[in-house]
């Protein structure tokens, strides 16, 4: 179960989120890079409900929580707007992700009881 991230793109995707993440921090609100950066949290949010990647991406020293950390930044400062509600801040802030990277985790399907 979920040994391979399935999107070969995926890693490349992580580094451009954290350019964008790079760019807010440095120069502040752009909308081209809040933008990308909702797209890209949507997207990365996606893959572990459909058990879509690698647990790996969880490793602290990964690029996916380098690029977590430099989110959780921007979301702190608000860069993304004081309304933002983000459901992988919840997944992460809450140990989802903990469980996610050791196998235990189940999500609810939606439209079930």
């Amino acid at each position: 179960m979920f040994s391979v991230t399935e999107d070969s793109c995926f890693w490349a995707h992580v580094e451009e989120a954290r350019i964008s993440c790079r760019l807010l921090n440095s120069g502040g609100s752009n909308s081209a890079e809040i933008e990308n950066l909702v797209k890209f949290e949507k997207y990365v949010m996606g893959l572990p409900k459909n058990y879509a990647v690698s647990r790996d991406i969880f490793l602290e020293s990964s690029s996916y929580m380098q690029w977590w950390r430099e989110y959780e930044d921007i979301l702190g400062k608000q860069v993304m707007g004081a309304s933002h509600n983000s459901e992988l801040a919840r997944f992460i802030k809450d140990g989802d992700y903990h469980l996610y990277k050791s196998g235990t985790l189940v999500f609810a399907i939606s439209g079930l009881p």
